[in-house]
């Protein structure tokens, strides 16, 4: 972003860099959603986050093994394989297609559901427990970080502030020192997370009766502070998955964060753009977001190699329903 501050300073006027850096985060939203961007793309190997079953039954849908959380990077899920295989990516509402298979029937084919973006840990609470937060750094001592959710028996987790009934139960956050209040409720659902904005990052945790194990449920970064993950169902068990996904929209911090664009005469544009956009002089914004754009596609395609990419083709007909054949 150096070598673009002065001239971003220069379109936008005389404003602090809190402002600068929001506004350049919305150029850089502007040409991001107009293209395909490789820049915005991105492959991770993820683990699944364990079996949660007895061992008498078939692992259920709600199998740890069958559930993969994206991190906070991930805006949308591309395609997956399931530990090497390619699979068939299903839609969040697929359960409830009158030709689908329910939530009760299973395929021998591979393939995963994505969620959607509603889920505030890496994985559910397995059973009720008390929670602790460990921190990174002791700057963020004592900074808020709030759940909400249900306690043990179905009660809604309260808390008292200055002699007001607030929701949400505030675990503590002491650097070096990761034990539950005294008081402190054994929770059974969470339903939402509210962090501070931190120094360093927060892990929150369950903890056992000993106070010396327990099980990870999250990890915050310092710019999180109502977190959403986006959650992908798998329809069979395994140990990990390769997932292809388009990164979340850019936002800006520091002169020296990473623009995810190639065009630097294109950025620019959209800068112009954005400055527009908030003079409500339309003509000219959309005449520099159209810019913009056509800068970034020009140089995009420039980049990209003639590869080959046969057209896939998803077959779940039976032989029996080929109108060439006819079989007795």
């Amino acid at each position: 972003m150096t070598d673009i501050y002065d001239e971003s300073k220069k379109i936008l006027g005389a404003c602090d860099d809190v402002k600068l850096f929001r506004w350049l985060g919305d150029a850089a939203s502007l040409v991001c959603n107009k293209a395909d961007l490789e820049g915005l793309k991105g492959w991770l190997d993820i683990c699944t986050a364990g079996c949660r079953c007895t061992g008498a039954q078939p692992c259920s849908r709600s199998c740890g093994r069958q559930c993969l959380t994206m991190p906070a990077e991930v805006e949308t899920v591309l395609a997956i394989n399931i530990g090497g295989r390619p699979a068939l990516g299903l839609a969040q509402n697929y359960n409830f297609h009158l030709n689908g298979l329910g939530d009760c029937c299973t395929s021998c084919d591979w393939s995963w559901q994505d969620l959607g973006e509603n889920y505030y840990t890496f994985r559910d609470l397995i059973t009720p427990a008390k929670l602790v937060v460990y921190l990174q750094t002791p700057e963020d001592n004592n900074k808020e970080f709030i759940v909400y959710g249900y306690d043990i028996d179905g009660n809604l987790l309260r808390r008292q502030v200055g002699g007001v009934w607030k929701d949400g139960y505030a675990v503590p956050t002491i650097f070096g020192i990761a034990v539950p209040d005294e008081n402190a409720p054994t929770i059974a659902r969470i339903t939402a997370i509210f962090k501070a904005p931190t120094v360093g990052s927060v892990r929150l945790s369950t903890i056992d009766d000993s106070g010396l194990t327990g099980v990870l449920l999250g990890t915050y970064e310092p710019n999180q502070t109502i977190p959403q993950f986006r959650r992908v169902q798998l329809n069979r068990c395994t140990k990990w998955a390769r997932v292809a996904y388009m990164k979340t929209s850019p936002t800006f911090l520091t002169r020296d964060d990473h623009i995810p664009l190639k065009s630097r005469r294109g950025f620019l544009c959209a800068v112009q753009a954005v400055k527009f956009y908030s003079e409500a002089d339309l003509a000219r914004a959309h005449a520099f977001e159209a810019d913009a754009a056509r800068m970034e596609v020009e140089a995009q395609e420039k980049l990209d190699a003639p590869l080959y990419f046969p057209i896939q083709v998803v077959d779940r007909n039976s032989l029996r329903d080929k109108c060439d054949y006819w079989i007795d």
